[in-house]
């Protein structure tokens, strides 16, 4: 029994400490969210960084996140492994404690009780592999156990993900505006690129109108000082500038309604907001999927590797 409470307290220990990076990485629906919809913002108007540089700063707290799972699929290789008996059930309770970092939201009642699920399915799982494989039999108890467990997982996230987009609408409209904010920024940073290059001939455009209406004065007021001269002169400047100033501000504001009023006459735009709660959760299932192959699964295997040498086999 002693050995029991053990094994029960080094994996709630470990969930525990899951659910803490989660909490660490700021990683919600609505970061999600919006990250999808300004994407390509981000490599655009980053593209004269390192790739790195730009890697870090887009995906720095998807990263954590992705730790934070880590340290789930070595607890799940670890039950894998060492099973529980009795104590089993008890695993809810670091689930439900952690749940007060997140308000026991939608998302994380269901990614909850899929991790409970999870840890109830990989125990007779692992089981069952370990009778089975006689090749790479340390490695791949885990590695395949963990694959069939996180399946479970993520169905479940995205079954909360899913209700949680179809309840809120708040969601459906932080990606309509962030998407307008996207494009719009696009659109004026190019056009910002192409009034610094023509910088040039808007000044002369000034200077020769400038040149054009001082002629004029002076024919018309001969008796003025050079000062005076000089003092019509620098107000005209002034004024032309802040005109040619004021219409670029207006034509920003402008392209904003424009693009706002473009995306809303959209029918595949519009098509992607009917269906934006299952696109959004599919999309978010698809890459945890995909994680599980090249990442989760990898690496539970090496600590299933490292159970097994350290524990031995039950």
């Amino acid at each position: 029994m002693e050995s029991e409470i053990k094994k029960f307290v080094f994996v709630s220990t470990l969930y525990f400490l899951g659910f803490v990076i989660l909490y660490l990485s700021n990683i919600s629906l609505d970061s999600i969210t919006a990250l999808q919809a300004n994407f390509i913002e981000l490599l655009i108007l980053n593209a004269r960084k390192s790739a790195f540089e730009v890697f870090i700063s887009i995906f720095s707290g998807i990263l954590i996140a992705v730790s934070g799972l880590v340290i789930f699929c070595i607890g799940l290789s670890f039950l894998a492994v060492k099973k529980l008996d009795k104590l089993k059930y008890f695993l809810l309770i670091p689930i439900l404690c952690s749940g007060f970092l997140f308000n026991f939201s939608i998302l994380y009642l269901f990614f909850g009780l899929g991790l409970f699920v999870s840890s109830l399915y990989i125990i007779p799982l692992g089981e069952t592999y370990k009778m089975e494989l006689k090749k790479w039999k340390k490695f791949r108890v885990g590695s395949n156990a963990i694959s069939k467990a996180l399946f479970v997982l993520f169905l479940f996230v995205f079954l909360g993900s899913l209700i949680s987009f179809s309840v809120n609408d708040s969601y459906r409209q932080l990606f309509f505006n962030t998407s307008v904010s996207t494009i719009t920024n696009i659109i004026n940073a190019e056009m910002s690129n192409y009034d610094n290059s023509e910088g040039n001939v808007t000044n002369e455009i000034i200077n020769q109108a400038i040149e054009d209406q001082m002629k004029k004065i002076r024919s018309l007021y001969p008796n003025l000082t050079e000062e005076q001269y000089l003092q019509i002169k620098d107000e005209m400047r002034k004024k032309m500038q802040e005109i040619n100033s004021s219409e670029n501000i207006g034509t920003k504001l402008n392209m904003t309604s424009l693009v706002s009023h473009r995306i809303k006459n959209s029918l595949i735009f519009n098509a992607i907001l009917i269906w934006f709660p299952l696109i959004m959760s599919f999309t978010i299932w698809v890459f945890l999927e995909f994680l599980t192959e090249i990442l989760f699964s990898p690496v539970s295997g090496i600590f299933s590797y490292i159970w097994f040498s350290v524990f031995g086999e039950e």
